[in-house]
């Protein structure tokens, strides 16, 4: 676009004038095809240098960068490293496996089947001797005297000589008295039934543990 001369406009603007139709204002010239591009030109320069700027400018929220959290690995337990260490099982098992059926029959023979014996009290063998018999099962007396309430103390005052009367019997003194002479209302006796003797019946511990029945607990 070529520039319009400038007695071409002045000649217009006087025309415009006769005619009534100029403005007060005074006009301005027209910009000419280099100006408009100059304009043109720094018009769009402006925002490429603004974004170029805003580019360069840090910015103060982006520009801080968190650094990532390292977390620390943390090992494992030595009760689950080895574990996972084994990969066979240990040679000591072996042996242990190959024996372990062999001391089941050894535990099951010594002691699968054992038989308690059960341990006898002066009562159960104050029964098995068949005193109970002859002096009843409380001591209250029958065919033989009585022995409850502290009367075999009365009559053997002495331990040793209750126990040699179990022992022995009565044979060396049948149809005599026996006992302690000066027993509380007379020496026992005569002995008329006949006292066994019970030396090849009973041993000697379980002819203490009778005597010792009669005396203290009947």
């Amino acid at each position: 676009m070529t520039e319009v001369p400038e007695h071409l406009l002045h000649r217009s603007r006087e025309r415009r004038e006769a005619l009534g139709l100029a403005s007060s204002a005074p006009q301005s010239p027209a910009p000419s095809v280099e100006g408009t591009q100059g304009m043109s030109a720094a018009t769009s320069e402006a925002p490429a240098t603004a974004a170029a700027a805003g580019q360069d400018s840090p910015d103060p929220v982006s520009a801080t960068v968190s650094e990532p959290v390292v977390e620390e690995e943390v090992p494992a337990p030595p009760s689950v490293l080895e574990p996972a260490m084994r990969t066979k099982i240990p040679m000591w098992v072996m042996p242990v496996l190959l024996l372990l059926p062999f001391w089941g029959f050894l535990y099951m023979g010594a002691f699968g089947d054992r038989t308690v014996k059960k341990v006898e009290t002066p009562a159960d063998v104050y029964a098995k001797a068949g005193c109970s018999s002859c002096h009843g099962s409380g001591g209250e007396g029958g065919v033989g005297p009585a022995l409850a309430g502290g009367t075999a103390k009365l009559t053997f005052p002495n331990e040793a000589d209750h126990i040699a009367w179990v022992k022995n019997g009565s044979a060396a003194v049948s149809g005599q008295k026996y006992g302690d002479p000066n027993r509380p209302g007379g020496q026992a006796g005569p002995s008329t039934g006949g006292m066994p003797a019970f030396g090849g019946q009973l041993s000697d511990a379980e002819i203490e543990m009778v005597v010792k029945y009669e005396r203290d607990e009947l």
